[in-house]
């Protein structure tokens, strides 16, 4: 349904969003098993592809034709490689780590820890255990959206 009046200006596609979410909607609909991710560059002026080897000649040509620079990034690990490694260090380890992901450069996996676990001796255990590297974000509590509280 369309929206009546005037879109805020704030919510008006840019042509960095744009060149984006045709980048991700390719990605989509070619699901490959050496992906990590678009990411948005801080300076609001370029995107960054994450890939793990040779960028499809297809997707490399969509960036081309973006209004915007596209830069690749090669990656040591694609997302899927990443995410189940991330799902069982929170299985794992769910007393001391309350969020893991894959780090923001795919270079291995980023975890929160919670605020009474021991950072140091944490961190270590996880990188002994890991078969790639764990990298700190953060120390953040979990918290219960079960409850009305």
């Amino acid at each position: 349904m369309p929206i009546d009046g005037a879109v805020p200006i704030e919510l008006m596609p840019t042509p960095l969003t744009i060149a984006a979410d045709a980048l991700g909607a390719w990605i989509a609909q070619h699901p490959n098993a050496d992906v990590g991710g678009v990411a948005l560059q801080r300076d609001g002026n370029s995107i960054k592809v994450y890939w793990k080897g040779t960028p499809p000649p297809e997707l490399q040509t969509l960036a081309a034709a973006q209004p915007m620079p596209v830069i690749f990034h090669a990656t040591t690990y694609s997302a899927a490689e990443l995410d189940p490694i991330a799902r069982q260090l929170m299985t794992d380890h769910g007393d001391t780590v309350s969020s893991t992901g894959p780090s923001h450069d795919y270079s291995g996996i980023s975890v929160t820890l919670r605020s009474t676990a021991p950072a140091a001796a944490t961190m270590a255990k996880l990188n002994a255990e890991s078969p790639v590297p764990v990298i700190f974000w953060t120390f953040a509590d979990p918290v219960d959206l079960t409850t009305n509280t």
